[in-house]
């Protein structure tokens, strides 16, 4: 880069949601082995005091409200940006950078009308600012849709997606979606470019691990919108899976996300489990598990890049897509609908931890590759819009 850059990153969540704040942190470092290591990154994020290891932070429009204030910000979200002064401080920022960058991750999705309202007065708000910027616009691997309950809607999102300068996507399904537009292009999951950076430590920690599995831990959650006959299922699969594996060795439960809507621990009380709760983090550190069995996939990620096999119960179409890149597609299942003695077979299998790190070494150029394409589109953009000044 011929000058240091200034990057605006969009539709940052909670550092509360540890795999939240996993897709920023990598997002930044995403960004600055791109663009240079002084590259500015300014973050636009819906719970801004979570990231106090940022110093430009700014409170995302209407998301980062609570209450009152954001119903009554959701109410005006058509107004025009100009119109509309909850939006202006925090967007002003795109009129001072190089490039806007979209975090990676799987926020621009509807299953119903009342998260479409949520999209619409969100998400979309900040695309709507970065398309009216005029500025380069680089979304980084995300998950598009579902955008079930209206055509109009997914017609609007894949109309603004396709007027920015690139957009990766991180599964198939999302590819498919946006295969009318000529910017979209297949990469996998940050997490998953950054399994690649660190390969070899990683492989080595994994292959050094004990065959035996003597200590499993979920990562479990809430189900999301799914029908009732889905959630019910899943809750006694994963009653089933828990006692199965608690039959066989010692069984530990980690929290990955405490606040806005997503309270793990708050889920772990209703379904009975009570005692101390430790984050994921803590429990990778302090008390190693052989496997980790984790509905949330940077659940599954963060364990992986600390060495641990996972298997991802997945509940969005972005876990099959991560599970692909990573080469260990026989250790992801649908959460609505899975299986909890072939679960349990498979992380019990002679051998499994040794085969699980043996399938993930063979993906190893393909996600390299992927990396090389999103630091080319960074540039490429960053470069086209200063010809342009």
């Amino acid at each position: 880069m011929p000058r240091s850059s200034h990057v605006a990153l969009l539709h940052a969540y909670s550092s509360r949601n540890s795999g939240d704040g996993l897709l920023v942190d990598l997002s930044v470092a995403l960004l600055k082995e791109a663009l240079g290591e002084s590259t500015k990154v300014s973050i636009v994020a819906a719970d801004p005091g979570s990231f106090p290891q940022y110093a430009d932070v700014y409170p995302a429009p209407v998301l980062a409200d609570s209450g009152i204030k954001r119903l009554a910000g959701a109410a005006g979200f058509g107004l025009p940006l100009d119109l509309n002064g909850r939006t202006r401080r925090p967007m002003e920022i795109l009129d001072t950078v190089d490039l806007i960058a979209g975090v990676g991750g799987g926020y621009l999705r509807a299953r119903n009308c009342w998260e479409v309202l949520k999209l619409e007065a969100g998400h979309l708000l900040q695309m709507r600012a970065a398309v009216l910027s005029g500025k380069p616009t680089v979304y980084l691997p995300q998950s598009i849709g579902p955008a079930t309950p209206s055509v109009p809607l997914r017609s609007h999102l894949t109309g603004m997606l396709g007027k920015f300068s690139a957009v990766f996507v991180r599964d198939d399904r999302s590819f498919g979606l946006l295969a009318g537009n000529a910017n979209t292009l297949r990469a996998p999951d940050l997490a998953v470019l950054e399994y690649e950076r660190r390969g070899k430590d990683i492989l080595d920690r994994g292959h050094a691990a004990k065959p035996e599995v003597k200590h499993v831990a979920f990562v479990l959650r809430r189900a999301p919108s799914w029908n009732v006959q889905q959630r019910e299922r899943y809750e006694a699969s994963t009653r089933s899976l828990l006692k199965l594996v608690g039959a066989t060795c010692r069984v530990s439960v980690a929290v990955q996300s405490t606040g806005r809507g997503n309270d793990d621990v708050a889920y772990y009380r209703s379904i009975g489990i009570d005692g101390d709760l430790v984050s994921l983090k803590q429990l990778l550190y302090r008390d190693t598990p052989d496997i980790v069995v984790s509905v949330r996939l940077h659940g599954a990620l963060e364990s992986i890049l600390h060495g641990v096999a996972a298997y991802h119960l997945s509940y969005e179409r972005k876990g099959f897509g991560a599970y692909a890149d990573l080469g260990v597609n026989d250790w992801v299942a649908n959460a609505a609908d899975f299986d909890a003695t072939m679960v349990a077979e498979t992380i019990f299998a002679p051998n499994a931890i040794r085969n699980f790190w043996e399938c993930a070494s063979t993906g190893l150029n393909r996600i390299r590759a992927g990396r090389d394409k999103i630091v080319l589109g960074l540039r490429t953009a960053v470069d086209t819009g200063r010809s342009c000044i």
